[in-house]
């Protein structure tokens, strides 16, 4: 098939009108895929084809073959700028302030968006939760501070916290339990 191509692009060069019409022909399956992968709008098929012919066409007469790149290369990456340009120029844009379908017409695009940023009041309160949970904090004694840290930052589990602190398993637990009831104890009369 090449060797059938090249033929064809050597008399299309040389002005073979014959010869262009069945490169056209031979190279329509490129042209359909491209615009199948790059640009598929089927309301505008017959004119995309007809500008991939075009594209192939300026190819064959900038081609040139002492540069190394095979033909239908070159044409496959023509075509794919030209699909892909073509498909960033014609992007459809929605407008945040279309309404949406609904049994309340009121309802706007924009009013579905969660907003990722945090209320200037919330973050207030998250930070006097922190405070608050600081202060809790300081009111445990060293070791409850200690396992609740190894424990819940940490992600260490209780086997392994009384190992490395050199305490039975039990004891770990029953500390563990009484620093939360006295992080409770001090967040709730705060």
């Amino acid at each position: 098939m090449y060797s059938e191509i090249n033929k064809l692009i050597d008399a299309a060069k040389n002005g073979d009108m014959t010869a262009k019409e069945r490169l056209l022909f031979k190279l329509k399956p490129v042209v359909l895929s491209s615009i199948k992968r790059y640009f598929n709008r089927r309301d505008l098929y017959e004119d995309l084809i007809q500008e991939g012919y075009e594209i192939i066409l300026r190819a064959l007469r900038d081609y040139d073959k002492d540069k190394g790149v095979h033909f239908l290369g070159y044409v496959k990456m023509m075509l794919k700028f030209h699909y892909l340009n073509n498909s960033r120029k014609n992007r459809e844009h929605i407008s945040l302030n279309q309404t949406i379908n609904s049994k309340d017409d009121s309802l706007e695009l924009i009013d579905c968006i969660a907003d990722e940023n945090l209320l200037q009041d919330e973050i207030v309160i998250k930070n006097e939760e922190v405070l608050d949970l600081m202060n809790a904090l300081d009111e445990l004694t060293e070791r409850q501070r200690e396992i609740v840290f190894m424990y819940y930052i940490h992600n260490i589990s209780l086997k392994e916290i009384s190992k490395r602190l050199d305490i039975s398993y039990r004891t770990a637990v029953n500390i563990k339990t009484s620093a939360i009831k006295k992080l409770k104890k001090s967040i709730v009369n705060l």
